[in-house]
């Protein structure tokens, strides 16, 4: 039997397989359910390459421990072999967003970059190919950095952290340990942090390369947001950028393109360029996506949001009448904090999937009456109606994962889509 064993065999196990054939090195795959594609044993000669999605409290894992094999992630495994510079991107939200705008900005600007990593294009599927006069841009999540020891980009970038990956991490702390994986290890170039966020700035402190910070507000970061200027400023030069556009940005979409600038100028990208990239750029689908508009209300899709700061932050932006959709599958989070930031404006909280009674006992902890509906349509229907006499915004901010009843966060924000549209067409027959 080879002595590589590829945990998993789904998109990023199958990407690796490939990658170690054009190495001309053989491989087996391994998975819980089926054990190893032929006769074979975990042992202390092993290199056993994880796929983000195996939890370190799978069996097999534990099994491969004892056996003293070494076991390594799609990451580490796969930086070596990355030429030219990297920019990885973490955070608990906003990182595909952030790694989309990176990638707009070096585009516009003309500088070779790909685009690879979490949810995408593996990394393993393309890091052969990279050149040295190119930029990777790597969306990194807290799987994939969980067993880094050696992965160091040459600009880090943490757009902010907050509970998440619980069930999988196991606490918030060995979620934090991982995120860190980003940084912790680079001896040169950049590390990007969020100055708005108390806890990116705590971990910050074990950075070992120059940290820069951006921020909607504060003026003694690096990147900042005032009165519809984008402001670069360095120990030698400041920048003034008009930016009209940046203004239509919500809050946390603001930030992240504060983060998308100052990371490509790290790597040269001029930042009056940089700026006017964004301008046209177009928010991804599933993130506070307006859906559509009728009869005064409006319905918009946050299927993304799949925990609780996401969902604190999009009720945030809203002034109008709300009523909000929650729940999915349970990723062990509290969700205290949506019922401390709800205000006035939210006319009903409904709770929908696995998480729904988990949510609903957490509103009457904080006086708050939670309605659970028997499924999405169920839940966008009723909040339809109770808006359609006084306006205002029906939101699915989930606050949850999706796999209770869907693949994944678009399945279930494309199953939101087909519920308005069908509401639509029954409130136009009746």
């Amino acid at each position: 039997m080879s002595d590589i064993v590829i945990y998993g065999s789904g998109k990023t196990g199958q990407s690796l397989m490939k990658m170690l054939q054009k190495l001309n090195k053989t491989a087996v795959f391994f998975d819980d359910c089926n054990g190893f594609e032929n006769h074979g044993n975990f042992s202390k000669n092993s290199l056993v390459l994880m796929s983000p999605g195996i939890s370190p409290h799978a069996s097999g894992y534990r099994t491969a421990q004892k056996s003293g094999a070494k076991i390594v992630g799609e990451l580490e495994f796969c930086f070596p072999y990355c030429r030219g510079k990297c920019i990885s991107v973490t955070g608990t939200n906003g990182k595909t967003t952030v790694c989309e705008m990176i990638h707009k900005i070096l585009s516009d600007c003309q500088m070779p970059n790909r685009l690879l990593g979490n949810g995408g294009v593996p990394f393993s599927s393309q890091v052969l190919e990279t050149s040295t006069n190119e930029i990777t841009v790597l969306e990194s999540s807290s799987f994939q950095l969980y067993r880094c020891e050696n992965f160091a980009p040459y600009v880090s970038v943490l757009t902010n952290l907050a509970p998440d990956h619980i069930d999988w991490h196991g606490n918030f702390d060995e979620y934090c340990n991982a995120k860190k994986n980003n940084f912790v290890h680079q001896t040169q170039g950049y590390a990007i942090f969020n100055l708005d966020d108390e806890r990116s700035v705590k971990l910050s402190k074990d950075s070992r390369v120059e940290n820069l910070f951006f921020s909607v507000c504060n003026e003694t970061a690096n990147c900042y947001w005032q009165n519809g200027n984008v402001i670069l400023q360095s120990k030698d030069k400041n920048l003034r950028l008009h930016a009209p556009d940046f203004a239509g940005f919500a809050r946390h979409n603001l930030s992240n393109a504060l983060a998308a600038v100052l990371a490509c100028a790290c790597v040269g990208a001029p930042a009056e360029k940089a700026v006017a990239a964004l301008s046209e750029f177009q928010l991804l689908p599933h993130r506070l996506q307006q859906v559509d508009c009728f009869d005064g209300v409006e319905f918009v899709n946050d299927s993304k949001a799949t925990n609780v700061h996401a969902t604190v932050s999009a009720i945030s932006g809203y002034t109008q009448n709300l009523a909000l959709i929650l729940g999915g599958s349970d990723k062990m989070e509290s969700y205290d904090a949506i019922f401390t930031n709800i205000k006035p404006n939210t006319k009903t909280v409904v709770a929908v999937g696995q998480t729904a009674k988990k949510i609903s006992d957490c509103g009457a902890k904080h006086g708050c009456e939670v309605v659970i509906a028997e499924d999405f349509k169920q839940a966008v229907k009723y909040c339809f109606h109770l808006l359609k006499p006084i306006g205002g915004v029906v939101l699915m901010s989930n606050a949850c994962a999706s796999f209770d009843s869907f693949h994944s966060f678009e399945e279930r924000g494309e199953y939101f889509v087909k519920a308005v549209e069908e509401i639509k067409l029954e409130n136009k027959t009746n």
